[in-house]
């Protein structure tokens, strides 16, 4: 009996592995559907926020400076 159980034992080890790696694979696919309407439901509301309340703090002023290239390092 006990050489029964030595020989089935790495089935039986296999396939809860394997039935975890399933269930593994379904939670994630919810967690990644849930994080996606939830950004989308958040997007959403800053989209519509933007719509009926624009911010009126938009900088139209050119900034003068200087641009180093990497050449002129060298």
């Amino acid at each position: 009996m006990q050489n029964f159980f030595m020989r089935v034992m790495p089935f039986i080890t296999f396939g809860i592995i394997l039935v975890l790696l399933i269930v593994g694979i379904i939670l994630l696919s919810y967690l990644l559907v849930f994080g996606a309407l939830i950004g989308l439901a958040l997007f959403g509301i800053a989209w519509l926020r933007e719509k009926l309340f624009p911010s009126k703090n938009v900088s139209t002023e050119v900034k003068q400076g200087r641009t180093i290239d990497h050449d002129e390092l060298k």
